[in-house]
Parts: C-alpha cells; structure tokens; sequence
C-alpha cells in the first residue's frame, strides 16, 4: 500500500482498512457503507478467475468479531457529525455487530434495522430458506442526512384509497403523490441475474440499485462516500452515477483491479 499517494476523493486503494484509515482525514465521510466477510466459513468464488475471497475463519466468533470491532472503531471518526454508516451483514453474525455498534455509536443512534429480501437461488427442506440480508444504519448524531423522497418508488396501480376511490368524510379525495410513496425498511431488490450485463464475475456482488437507494437517502450531491470492502467496486459506481465523491478499499488486489476497471 503506496501511503503516501491516498487522496479521500475518487481513488481505490489496495490495503487492509484498519491501515488505509489511519492515512484519511477524520470527519470528511458524510457515508461510509461496509459490506465484510460474512463469516460463510468457505472460499467465496466468482465466475471470473482470481475474483474470490477467502471468509474461513480458525476460531470463528473468537477471531471474527474482533477482528470486526477494531475496523469499525477505526472507520468511525471518518464519518462527518451528521454522517451515517450502513453495515451490511445477515443472519450468521448481524444480531451480535448491533450490540457492537450500539457500542461505539451510541444506542440512541441507531437509525434502522433495513431487510434486503430477495429471491432466487436454491430452496432449504429442512427449515425456513434464508432470503434476506441485513443492513444496520447507524448515525453519528441525531440529525443524520436523510432524503426520504430521493428513494420514493411508484404506488402499485393495483392498491391503495385513490385506486379504490376513497373519499374522506372531509369530502377530500386521496390521490398518489406523483412522486411515488415512501419506502419502509423492508426492501425488495431482486439478485444479479446470472446473465445480466451488470455481472462481472465477482463473488456476492450486490445490485447497483440497492446501493443506489442507500447513497440517494443517506448523502447529498458531491458529498464523500467511502466502502472500504468495495470488492468489484459497485458502491462506488452507485456513487459516481449519483455525483457523489467516493473513496474505495479492499484487501485484495484482484478485486480493486476489477474495481478500477469498472470505474474507467
């Protein structure tokens, strides 16, 4: 890791976080989005050669969650006094990094607990098949960056008082707000199809939407967005479609290789 050349605007750089962060200035992050190992206990592979990584880990809680816990201490004075970080885990280890955060932010900062359902792949005969990740947003203070109607979607035609022709006992008539209604903190984002133009290989690459709805609703225009697991670099590509700055890390050179490349 070349220290000397890490700027916090538009670059990736190839280094473990809990060094990089050391090198970057305290409160310039108005978000910073972290998507870690999920503690799978097996190598993740993508679909193109060299793009994997390994998430065994010898010890596993006794060696993961500290391993999580200096990171986190280490990104948080990053983050500007009105920044957000959106921790992204699921069911194996989410429960126990929300007490952690709880810790470090501050209980009275936790902003949501947001469900990323999705649907596809295979179907489990002996329990409830796991279809949802989670995604933990934690604040820096109480008055975070928050644009509700930046991530409105469309009301469903099928659904609703205006589509039943509701009056109110006003004599008011409900209509859709033309902007669309207001998203809830469950989400419903479909998986990279296998063969979308959007895959590029990497292992659990996430769909640009998803982070698209994350940085819309947590930063504003020309403001600092930082992933410092970026992998294939999608965090950053949601960011750079928004005019958004963005600042990316990953511990393997394979994956911020690819992440550049997809910058270009």
């Amino acid at each position: 890791m070349a220290t000397a050349n890490i700027k916090t605007e538009m670059q990736v750089v190839t280094g473990d976080m809990l060094e990089v962060a050391c090198f970057l200035v305290p409160n310039s992050f108005r978000l910073i989005y972290l998507d870690p190992p999920f503690l799978t206990q097996r190598k993740q592979t993508g679909s193109k050669a060299g793009l994997a990584y390994d998430d065994k880990w010898e010890g596993e809680l006794d060696s993961y969650l500290p391993w999580l816990e200096e990171r986190l201490k280490k990104l948080y004075p990053l983050l500007m006094n009105n920044g957000s970080l959106v921790l992204h885990l699921d069911w194996r280890v989410s429960h126990y990094a929300r007490v952690m955060l709880d810790q470090i932010f501050g209980r009275k900062n936790f902003m949501n607990e947001i469900i990323w359902h999705y649907t596809g792949g295979g179907r489990s005969k002996t329990r409830f098949s796991c279809k949802h990740d989670t995604l933990l947003w934690y604040a820096k203070s109480d008055k975070p960056v928050f644009n509700i109607d930046a991530v409105r979607v469309p009301y469903k035609e099928t659904s609703g008082y205006a589509k039943a022709g509701i009056v109110a006992a006003s004599g008011k008539k409900y209509r859709p707000n033309p902007q669309g209604t207001p998203i809830d903190d469950v989400w419903d984002i479909p998986i990279i199809n296998p063969m979308s133009k959007e895959r590029i290989g990497y292992p659990t690459q996430k769909p640009i939407v998803l982070l698209e709805r994350i940085i819309a609703a947590l930063s504003n225009e020309t403001e600092l967005v930082g992933d410092f697991c970026c992998g294939s670099g999608t965090t950053l590509a949601a960011a750079k479609n928004l005019n958004r700055k963005w600042f990316g890390c990953d511990i393997s050179k394979d994956a911020t290789e690819c992440a550049r490349l997809r910058l270009k």
